[in-house]
Protein backbone atom coordinates (compact mmCIF):
# COMPACT_ATOMS: atom_id res chain seq x y z
CA UNK A 1 0.00 0.00 0.00
CA UNK A 2 1.25 3.72 -0.57
CA UNK A 3 1.87 5.41 1.97
CA UNK A 4 3.27 8.57 0.87
CA UNK A 5 6.46 10.36 0.37
CA UNK A 6 9.07 8.58 2.96
CA UNK A 7 11.59 10.94 3.27
CA UNK A 8 8.60 13.42 4.07
CA UNK A 9 7.23 10.29 6.61
CA UNK A 10 10.81 10.31 8.22
CA UNK A 11 11.54 13.86 8.94
CA UNK A 12 7.77 14.27 10.57
CA UNK A 13 8.72 10.93 12.44
CA UNK A 14 12.27 12.19 13.71
CA UNK A 15 10.55 14.93 15.38
CA UNK A 16 8.91 12.64 17.59
CA UNK A 17 12.07 10.70 18.01
CA UNK A 18 13.94 13.85 18.99
CA UNK A 19 11.23 14.47 21.56
CA UNK A 20 11.34 11.13 23.22
CA UNK A 21 15.01 11.18 24.01
CA UNK A 22 14.06 14.28 25.86
CA UNK A 23 12.11 11.92 28.97
CA UNK A 24 14.11 10.51 31.76
CA UNK A 25 14.65 6.93 31.83
CA UNK A 26 14.31 6.74 27.74
CA UNK A 27 16.85 9.05 26.40
CA UNK A 28 19.23 6.52 24.93
CA UNK A 29 17.02 3.69 24.78
CA UNK A 30 16.83 2.07 20.43
CA UNK A 31 13.75 4.12 19.09
CA UNK A 32 11.40 1.44 18.74
CA UNK A 33 12.35 0.57 22.67
CA UNK A 34 11.81 4.38 23.60
CA UNK A 35 8.11 3.89 21.84
CA UNK A 36 7.44 0.34 23.64
CA UNK A 37 8.22 1.82 26.96
CA UNK A 38 5.94 4.93 26.32
CA UNK A 39 3.56 2.99 25.25
CA UNK A 40 3.65 5.08 22.19
CA UNK A 41 2.96 4.17 18.47
CA UNK A 42 4.91 5.49 15.22
CA UNK A 43 2.90 8.70 13.70
CA UNK A 44 3.20 6.62 10.77
CA UNK A 45 0.95 4.00 11.82
CA UNK A 46 -1.39 6.63 13.76
CA UNK A 47 -2.29 8.04 10.62
CA UNK A 48 -3.07 4.94 9.10
CA UNK A 49 -5.19 4.41 12.22
CA UNK A 50 -7.02 7.86 11.55
CA UNK A 51 -7.31 6.82 7.69
CA UNK A 52 -9.51 3.76 9.46
CA UNK A 53 -11.50 5.86 11.72
CA UNK A 54 -11.99 8.40 9.09
CA UNK A 55 -13.14 4.89 6.92
CA UNK A 56 -15.32 4.18 9.66
CA UNK A 57 -17.38 7.39 9.91
CA UNK A 58 -17.80 7.75 6.12
CA UNK A 59 -19.34 3.97 6.24
CA UNK A 60 -21.55 4.94 9.04
CA UNK A 61 -22.53 8.46 7.50
CA UNK A 62 -21.03 10.66 10.08
CA UNK A 63 -18.08 12.05 7.78
CA UNK A 64 -17.98 14.48 4.77
CA UNK A 65 -15.59 11.63 3.20
CA UNK A 66 -18.90 9.18 2.58
CA UNK A 67 -18.90 10.89 -0.75
CA UNK A 68 -15.01 10.16 -1.69
CA UNK A 69 -14.98 6.77 -0.97
CA UNK A 70 -17.74 3.75 -2.40
CA UNK A 71 -18.04 0.41 -0.88
CA UNK A 72 -19.31 -2.62 -2.15
CA UNK A 73 -22.62 -3.82 -2.34
CA UNK A 74 -22.53 -5.05 1.23
CA UNK A 75 -21.19 -1.82 2.57
CA UNK A 76 -18.48 -3.26 4.58
CA UNK A 77 -15.61 -2.90 1.88
CA UNK A 78 -13.51 -0.32 0.49
CA UNK A 79 -13.76 -0.29 -3.47
CA UNK A 80 -12.07 2.00 -5.58
CA UNK A 81 -9.93 1.29 -8.22
CA UNK A 82 -10.37 3.48 -11.36
CA UNK A 83 -8.70 2.79 -14.47
CA UNK A 84 -4.83 4.06 -14.10
CA UNK A 85 -3.63 6.78 -15.78
CA UNK A 86 -0.54 6.42 -18.17
CA UNK A 87 1.06 9.31 -16.34
CA UNK A 88 3.56 8.05 -13.85
CA UNK A 89 2.88 11.02 -11.93
CA UNK A 90 -0.84 11.13 -11.82
CA UNK A 91 0.05 7.69 -10.60
CA UNK A 92 2.07 8.63 -7.87
CA UNK A 93 0.23 11.46 -6.61
CA UNK A 94 -2.98 8.90 -5.86
CA UNK A 95 -1.36 6.58 -3.88
CA UNK A 96 -1.47 9.44 -1.79
CA UNK A 97 -5.55 10.07 -1.48
CA UNK A 98 -6.83 7.95 1.21
CA UNK A 99 -9.03 5.35 -0.70
CA UNK A 100 -5.95 4.44 -1.92
CA UNK A 101 -4.04 4.75 1.27
CA UNK A 102 -7.19 2.92 3.12
CA UNK A 103 -8.66 0.00 0.93
CA UNK A 104 -6.28 -2.67 1.49
CA UNK A 105 -6.48 -2.09 5.51
CA UNK A 106 -9.66 -2.00 5.56
CA UNK A 107 -10.68 -4.87 3.93
CA UNK A 108 -8.87 -7.16 5.89
CA UNK A 109 -10.60 -6.06 9.02
CA UNK A 110 -12.64 -8.62 10.78
CA UNK A 111 -16.82 -7.79 9.66
CA UNK A 112 -17.72 -7.60 13.97
CA UNK A 113 -14.51 -4.62 13.74
CA UNK A 114 -16.32 -3.13 10.73
CA UNK A 115 -19.97 -2.84 12.35
CA UNK A 116 -19.33 -1.57 15.28
CA UNK A 117 -21.90 0.29 17.21
CA UNK A 118 -20.13 3.29 18.18
CA UNK A 119 -16.80 5.26 17.15
CA UNK A 120 -15.60 4.47 20.26
CA UNK A 121 -16.73 0.97 19.79
CA UNK A 122 -14.69 0.69 16.77
CA UNK A 123 -11.50 1.97 18.08
CA UNK A 124 -11.52 -0.35 21.45
CA UNK A 125 -12.25 -3.43 18.49
CA UNK A 126 -9.57 -2.15 16.29
CA UNK A 127 -7.47 -2.18 19.18
CA UNK A 128 -8.25 -5.31 20.79
CA UNK A 129 -7.97 -6.48 16.81
CA UNK A 130 -4.10 -5.65 16.75
CA UNK A 131 -3.50 -7.01 19.58
CA UNK A 132 -5.09 -10.50 19.26
CA UNK A 133 -3.13 -10.69 15.59
CA UNK A 134 -0.10 -9.39 16.75
CA UNK A 135 -0.25 -12.38 19.71
CA UNK A 136 -1.33 -14.95 17.33
CA UNK A 137 1.75 -13.86 15.35
CA UNK A 138 -0.56 -12.71 12.60
CA UNK A 139 1.75 -12.15 9.88
CA UNK A 140 -0.33 -11.33 6.74
CA UNK A 141 0.24 -7.87 4.86
CA UNK A 142 -1.86 -5.16 4.87
CA UNK A 143 -2.55 -4.47 8.28
CA UNK A 144 -2.78 -0.79 9.46
CA UNK A 145 -0.24 -1.21 12.01
CA UNK A 146 2.24 -3.13 9.72
CA UNK A 147 3.61 0.62 8.77
CA UNK A 148 5.25 0.99 12.25
CA UNK A 149 7.35 -2.33 11.01
CA UNK A 150 8.44 -0.35 8.02
CA UNK A 151 8.89 2.62 9.36
CA UNK A 152 11.37 1.27 12.18
CA UNK A 153 13.25 -0.72 9.70
CA UNK A 154 14.31 2.36 7.48
CA UNK A 155 15.12 3.99 11.32
CA UNK A 156 17.34 1.15 12.75
CA UNK A 157 19.10 0.01 9.93
CA UNK A 158 21.42 -2.72 9.43
CA UNK A 159 23.92 -0.87 11.83
CA UNK A 160 21.91 1.16 14.18
CA UNK A 161 22.60 -0.84 17.27
CA UNK A 162 26.23 -0.99 16.84
CA UNK A 163 25.93 3.18 15.98
CA UNK A 164 23.42 3.70 18.98
CA UNK A 165 26.22 1.93 21.34
CA UNK A 166 28.88 4.09 20.17
CA UNK A 167 26.85 7.11 20.01
CA UNK A 168 25.35 6.37 23.82
CA UNK A 169 28.82 5.99 24.99
CA UNK A 170 29.80 9.30 23.34
CA UNK A 171 26.64 11.37 24.86
CA UNK A 172 27.75 9.47 28.62
CA UNK A 173 31.40 11.07 28.08
CA UNK A 174 30.06 14.43 26.82
CA UNK A 175 26.92 15.50 28.46
CA UNK A 176 27.59 19.25 27.35
CA UNK A 177 26.70 17.71 24.23
CA UNK A 178 24.18 15.53 24.90
CA UNK A 179 22.50 18.70 26.58
CA UNK A 180 22.49 20.69 23.34
CA UNK A 181 20.97 17.66 21.58
CA UNK A 182 18.04 17.72 23.69
CA UNK A 183 18.95 14.30 24.79
CA UNK A 184 18.04 12.79 28.12
CA UNK A 185 21.05 10.71 29.46
CA UNK A 186 19.91 10.25 32.76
Amino acid sequence: AGHGNWSLILRIESVQRRFTRMIEEVGLLPYSERLQVLQLTTLAERRSRGDLIEVYKASHGLSQLAGVLKFSRSGLNVICKPGRSKDSKINRLRRNFINDRVMLSWNKLPTEVKISSSLNVFKSNLEIFKCKTKALGGCCSGNFWQISDEVLNRIEGVNYLENKIRHNSFLKDNPIVAKKKFINIY
